[in-house]
Formats: structure tokens, C-alpha cells, sequence
């Protein structure tokens, strides 16, 4: 007998990266294909604070990339005002052991260029991901092989059961259906022209200048429902005050990173910006070399943890928008598979105990290097962090980066300290416990503290394979409980994004990726 799925109503966030502000339908008018009753052919100019590179899920690092892949790129199901619905899926079932995945993809559904999406190019790309993508390949480390049926059915055949996989692959990094006879043609540069990229998705990348801009045109053709903007132009923008400038004077319609401080201040006042805001799975959080230096031993860990003021933390680095947590993803039924709960282990700020643990530890005086992005909200965590570890007796330095050569030393163990995101974008427990908590992501996809405890990863597992919703609980309950005892990170903070845009924008959901779903208000 087979499991039919069931529709997940949670609340929409941003992922590892920051996800477009949109506002959709409901699953029905996802699949009327009706044109709305106004479309404008106006340019909508939404922008960022960083350019993108590469339109090959291989290369895509930057949230700039991915949010430009939304625009071009289908998954089989997406998130839609909270609920999984099918997108190059019509239909899905999941077989009764939670193994095996059957997937029946819309019939027509095409590519850019005319050619059917079929089950051998949903199969070649998720295992391109699988084998090709080291950052993102972690969702389908089980996955032993996809059987094509026919040309529009295939089933996922996985090891073990993941209960996380269906709201994970509806992301682009994680699901993102290309075409197979592109990206064999082009091979190493797929994505790297307009001429060399293959749409499956609303949109079309049309005009691309290197570090300025890339143009995107509605399809003509595309399967779905017909996207009420038809003509976007993404641009970069590093200075947020020149941002805030261009949407004041309509130069900008949206400008999809978080505003905070003076300029969210500044917007709010401004006639013709509105301001859309979402409580999102992104925890500030505090991450500790479990396997190297200074915090090897618990007894350091446990210093930093009753060293960290959390509400002195979301006002100075987080400008009050947010929600203190306890531990990580502590949000209670607004996430699935959340334990909900009080750990037996919690660390209120304690100065004094803080101060006598590491006197305890003898390493008063001791060295220690914070690591991060050059970019906020880090830059301004890691010297917020070097105030707090001074006044427990640490000699704390600060040592901000490029995002590449961060992860490089992290993937290499080099970092000992550093403010970091634990980013569950899928909303589902056990995918931030699979990235963040499970040895089998040392030394990569975001596991920046190395934590490596057997007990936990059999944990890890046990959540993810259960289909039961109260059972998963239970096991990320004892997960948590260990997790908090060997404090390998500090969860501070849940985000709330605020995304400013064009108040002629109508954004019903500040985490929802695709731009095809905004409209215009009249």
C-alpha cells in the first residue's frame, strides 16, 4: 500500500540563501496556466549586494546565484503560501517504508528551447547534484538510484527513509530540473552565457553584463501559470544607503536583502515603499571547533555559551528583529519535526560562571581568533563576540574574510570561533539537524563546528527515517538534549527578514523564491 502526500502547511522562510519576497496562489491557480487579468511589460529592477556568477547549480556559491536560478529553474514541487504543491510533478506518492519516491511529471512541461522535460532529465539532475555538487549533494547521500518508468514517471529509490526529502528537493540547489542534452552539449560552460543556459522555469535570461546586471523575459511557453511581470532586471547593489536611495526614488522596485537599523527606519517613512516582513528559520548562532584549539574541551564551550548576551546580541547585531531561542530552530509547530521543549541544559547569561570556567580551564589570557564574512550581519557579530570573550578572560582577535576563503578555512579546520547561520530553509527539523549535527558532514556543508558524537548522528538518523511525526519529535528531543550538553554552537536568534519593495508590489509572503508569483496591485 502506498503513502499518498500530504500537504505540509508551514511557514515560508528564506533558505542557506536569502529567498525572493513573492505572493502566490493557491495549487489551483498554480496549474490554470491563465494569464492575469492585468500583466505590465514594465521592467521590474530588483537588486541585491552581490552579483551573479553562474547560472550551473555546480557553481552557484552566492545567494545572488540562487536567486537567480528561482527565476529559471523548476523543482518537481515547490512551496506555495505554505504548502508543497506540484510543479513539474503533478503527483507524487511515497511507498510505505518511506524509501522510494514516485514521481508523475506534468506532460507539458517543456523547456526553453522547446524540448520535453522528462523523467531522464529529472534523473540526470538529481544525480548531478548527488555526484557534482559537493555543498549541495548532502540531501541525497542515500539516494541508490532513480528508475525511469516511462518518459513522465520515476522513482527515487533511497537507503533509508528521509521524511525531510520532499520539502528539501523543493529548493533549486536541491531539486532544480535541467536539461541533460544542454548541459552534456556545453558541458563545463553550461551557465556561463545567455546562449548556454536552458530554461525549465518561468523565465528566460535574455541580456547579461558582467558584474552589473542579468535581463530575465517571461516564457511564452511555459507550462505553468503566466507570470504577471515580464520583464525583470536583476542588479547588484553592496551599499545598502544607495539601496534604500534607489527605492525611495523608484529606481528599485525590490531589493530582496533583510533592511535593518536606520534604513528599515527610513523606508518605512517613505510613501511609495512598502515593507514586508517574516519570522524565518535563520539562527544567529555561535559555532566552536570541537576538534582543534582552544574550545576541544566542553568546559570552554560552556564559557562562551554563559558569555553570550542574547537580547545584547539581537539589538546590537540583529536591530531588535528577531526571537531569542534557546536552541537551535526553536520555533516551536511553526517548524516540522520541532521537539518543542526546555533542554535539561540551558545557558542563561552568567558572566561570573562564565569567568570561572575558563580560570578553571587555565586559559586566562589565552589567544583565540574570530573568523566570519566581511559582510554584516557577521562583520558586526565577530567584534560584538571579541567584547563578550574579552571579558571573560579571553584575549580575542578579529579576522574578517572574502565568503570563499571563510569556507575554504573552514572546510580545512582552520577556523576556531565564528558567527554563523544555521539556515534550515526547508523548515523540517531534521534537515538543519542533518547539515549542522551529523559527523558525516565534516568537513563540509555545514557542520562549522566538526561536531562529531556518534550518539547524535544515530539520532539524526532515527528522525530522519521515522514517518511518524511525534516519534521524530521524540528522537530530536534526545538529540537536542545531547546537542546542548556538548554545546558545540550557540543558537542566539530566530531573523525576521524585512524585504523593502515598490508598495505597487504585492508580496503576500516575504519567503517565497519565484518572482512569476509577485503581481502588480492593480
Amino acid at each position: 500500500m502506498r503513502k499518498t502526500k500530504r500537504l505540509l502547511a508551514v511557514v515560508l522562510t528564506f533558505c542557506m540563501v536569502l529567498a525572493l519576497a513573492a505572493c502566490g496562489g493557491k495549487s489551483d491557480d498554480k496549474k490554470g496556466g491563465e494569464a492575469a487579468e492585468s500583466s505590465h511589460d514594465r521592467e521590474v529592477v530588483y537588486g541585491s549586494t552581490s552579483m551573479i556568477v553562474n547560472f550551473n547549480v555546480k557553481y552557484m556559491t552566492t545567494a545572488a546565484d540562487l536567486a537567480a536560478a528561482d527565476q529559471v529553474y523548476d523543482t518537481l514541487v515547490r512551496k506555495v503560501n505554505g504548502e508543497l504543491v506540484g510543479y513539474i510533478a503533478e503527483d507524487w506518492e511515497i511507498s510505505e517504508d518511506g524509501k522510494d519516491y514516485t514521481f508523475h511529471l506534468n506532460k507539458d512541461a517543456v523547456f526553453s528551447n522547446g524540448d520535453p522535460i522528462t523523467a531522464e532529465d529529472v534523473k540526470f539532475s538529481i544525480e548531478y547534484i548527488r555526484d557534482e555538487c559537493s555543498q549541495w549533494s548532502w540531501l541525497h547521500k542515500e539516494l541508490a538510484d532513480i528508475e525511469i518508468v516511462d518518459d513522465h514517471t520515476c522513482i527515487f529509490h533511497y537507503n533509508v527513509p528521509d521524511a525531510s526529502l520532499i520539502s528539501g528537493i523543493a529548493y533549486v540547489q536541491y531539486g532544480g530540473v535541467f536539461s541533460k542534452k544542454a548541459y552534456e552539449e556545453y558541458g563545463e560552460d553550461y551557465g556561463t552565457s545567455v546562449d548556454k543556459i536552458v530554461s525549465s522555469g518561468p523565465y528566460v535570461a535574455t541580456d547579461w553584463e558582467d558584474n552589473v546586471s542579468v535581463s530575465f523575459e517571461a516564457r511564452d511557453d511555459y507550462y505553468g501559470k503566466e507570470a504577471d511581470l515580464k520583464k525583470l532586471k536583476y542588479v547588484a547593489i553592496a551599499d545598502m544607503n544607495a539601496a534604500v536611495v534607489a527605492l525611495q526614488t523608484g529606481e528599485l522596485d525590490l531589493y530582496f536583502n533583510p533592511v535593518s537599523g536606520v534604513a528599515l527606519d527610513n523606508l518605512k517613512a517613505a510613501d511609495n515603499v512598502a515593507i514586508s516582513e517574516a519570522l524565518t528559520c535563520r539562527n544567529e548562532s555561535i559555532y566552536m571547533n570541537c576538534e582543534t584549539g582552544l574550545f576541544t574541551d566542553v568546559r570552554m564551550r560552556k564559557a562562551v555559551a554563559y558569555a553570550i548576551n542574547k537580547e545584547e546580541a539581537l539589538e546590537v547585531c540583529g536591530s531588535g528583529q528577531g526571537q531569542i531561542v534557546t536552541y537551535p530552530c526553536d520555533l516551536g509547530d511553526k517548524v516540522i519535526g520541532n521537539p518543542d521543549f526546555t533542554p535539561s541544559t540551558t545557558y542563561e547569561y552568567d558572566i561570573e560562571k562564565a569567568k570561572a570556567l575558563v580560570e578553571e580551564c587555565g586559559n586566562v589570557g589565552a589567544t583565540c581568533t574570530i573568523k566570519s564574512y566581511n559582510t554584516e550581519p557577521y562583520a558586526t557579530l565577530s567584534v560584538w563576540l571579541q567584547g563578550a570573550l574579552n571579558e571573560i578572560g579571553l584575549d580575542a582577535k578579529v579576522d574578517t574574510m572574502e565568503r570563499s576563503a571563510f569556507i575554504e578555512q573552514c572546510t580545512n579546520g582552520e577556523v576556531e570561533i565564528c558567527p554563523f547561520s544555521w539556515s534550515n530553509n526547508s523548515f523540517d527539523f531534521g534537515a538543519g539537524a542533518a547539515i549542522y549535527m551529523n559527523s558525516a558532514n565534516i568537513p563540509v556543508s555545514g557542520n562549522y563546528g566538526r561536531y562529531s558524537n556518534p550518539e547524535a548522528d544515530k539520532l539524526v538518523a532515527l528522525g530522519s527515517s521515522s514517518t511518524d511525526e511525534e516519534v521524530r519529535k521524540s528522537y530530536y528531543k534526545e538529540l537536542m538534549e545531547l546537542y546542548m550538553e556538548d554545546v558545540p554552537s550557540v543558537a542566539m536568534y530566530a531573523v525576521t527578514n524585512a524585504i523593502a519593495h515598490s508598495d505597487q508590489l504585492i508580496m503576500e509572503d516575504a519567503g517565497l523564491e519565484q518572482m512569476a508569483l509577485v503581481h502588480w496591485a492593480d
